[in-house]
């Protein structure tokens, strides 16, 4: 049974690979050409928006929303270990075992600031008045993969809810919200780009700091 969900989980990943490539291609739109005069390097442009244009010293939302930011910055982070130890599962399982056993703590605690992003969006109204279905199920799956993580022991029995629960995750992720997980770092890398081709970033505030 525990070959048959690590057959499952990987086709999952391949079937996402190739979902999101695919809308990564078509999402460029053919390579649009820029008319705009030259007035700067695209590549500072791209390295100002990934480090600096981070900070919340130079972006609004985390410097206004300090505690939403720890929360979600938290829970990204839990969930970049639990499918760093999916991964490991299916190719070195010994080396999974490790990683989330030591780990797991991590997990649950990204999966407490899941819970307190996923309260904040159903309490506020301001919330609910802009969300749609999927981005409620895109974090309740979320925190189940936290959960599992966190939770369950990594024994066969554990391994096998885990990985499951991973190929389902990975059926739905290029299909919902979830997608953001490639479409933010290729959304704004293509922004810095073309505002650092135009000379608009790094900002000339940035430049002299």
């Amino acid at each position: 049974m525990l070959a048959l969900a690590k057959a499952i989980a990987s086709l999952a990943i391949g079937w996402t690979l190739v979902a999101l490539v695919t809308q990564v291609i078509a999402a460029r739109g053919g390579g649009r050409r820029d008319y705009s005069r030259r007035a700067g390097a695209p590549w500072k442009g791209v390295l100002y928006s990934f480090t600096t244009g981070m900070t919340p010293a130079h972006k609004e939302s985390v410097r206004l929303h300090p505690g939403k930011f720890a929360l979600g910055l938290v829970m990204h982070v839990g969930v970049i270990v639990s499918i760093v130890g999916v991964v490991l599962l299916l190719v070195w399982p010994t080396g999974a075992l490790r990683v989330l056993s030591f780990l797991r703590l991590v997990c649950a605690v990204a999966l407490v600031g899941g819970i307190g992003l996923l309260f904040r969006r159903v309490l506020s109204s301001t919330m609910r008045a802009i969300s749609s279905p999927d981005d409620y199920l895109a974090i309740l799956a979320t925190c189940g993969l936290l959960t599992c993580s966190s939770l369950f022991p990594m024994d066969a029995r554990g391994q096998l809810v885990v990985l499951l629960y991973a190929g389902l995750l990975f059926v739905y992720l290029p299909l919902g919200k979830l997608r953001h997980a490639v479409f933010f770092f290729v959304a704004r890398g293509d922004y810095a780009r073309r505002l650092g081709y135009r000379g608009v970033y790094p900002p000339v505030r940035a430049r002299t700091e």
